[in-house]
């Protein structure tokens, strides 16, 4: 009988570990999200129709047209990633962010991912502090970090094999909880960023 509850506990365990998503890192879903570098400027590829082409849960497996003309299309999503391998957690579940994809129909030249607000993130992220040794070169072009409760860092970013990206990293801290935003642009979507110093 022992034996029997043994190997029912076994299977349920590799059946449980098996069930569990697997965690994506922050600096990989940023690369999927940037377009492949051919010599020529290259819009992403929306994913509709493929569910696995991006570690997203979609809101709807379609883009839909907005009044705003800084975003035409979009596409709306949720992910958990971790950041520099380290998983954050909310009331037991992964905490949430919440992702745009935002272009022209015939694809996406910008994207913003917003973090659910929580105690474990902190002010002034820079893309250091988010990619940590990963492989990129950046360039800041502006920052206002002058304050905790909110701020940014402008960025010119450079992954192996990826179009150069103009990243935004910036926060909002409000009663000890802490939301981080990145905001990513190709060269014609960066008219877009808003690099007013919070007051």
């Amino acid at each position: 009988m022992k034996l029997v509850f043994c190997i029912f506990f076994l299977c349920a365990g590799v059946l449980s570990a098996q069930s569990q998503a697997p965690v994506n890192e922050l600096y990989d879903v940023i690369s999927k999200l940037l377009t492949d570098s051919t010599g020529y400027e290259n819009l992403g590829d929306w994913g509709v129709g493929k569910p696995k082409r991006y570690p997203v849960q979609w809101k709807a497996d379609k883009i839909e047209m907005s009044n705003d003309t800084s975003i035409n299309f979009y596409r709306m999503g949720t992910l958990s990633p971790a950041i520099r391998g380290k998983s954050f957690a909310a009331n037991g579940k992964p905490l949430q962010w919440n992702i745009m994809l935002k272009g022209p129909r015939s694809g996406y030249g910008s994207f913003s991912m917003i973090s659910a607000p929580d105690t474990q993130l902190s002010p002034k992220w820079t893309i250091d502090s988010l990619f940590g040794n990963k492989r990129y070169t950046a360039t800041l072009l502006q920052k206002c970090d002058d304050k905790t409760l909110a701020g940014y860092y402008y960025y010119k970013v450079k992954l192996p094999r990826k179009d150069v990206a103009y990243i935004k990293t910036s926060w909002i801290s409000l009663n000890g909880k802490t939301a981080i935003r990145i905001d990513s642009f190709d060269d014609y979507s960066r008219y877009a960023v808003k690099l007013d110093c919070p007051k």
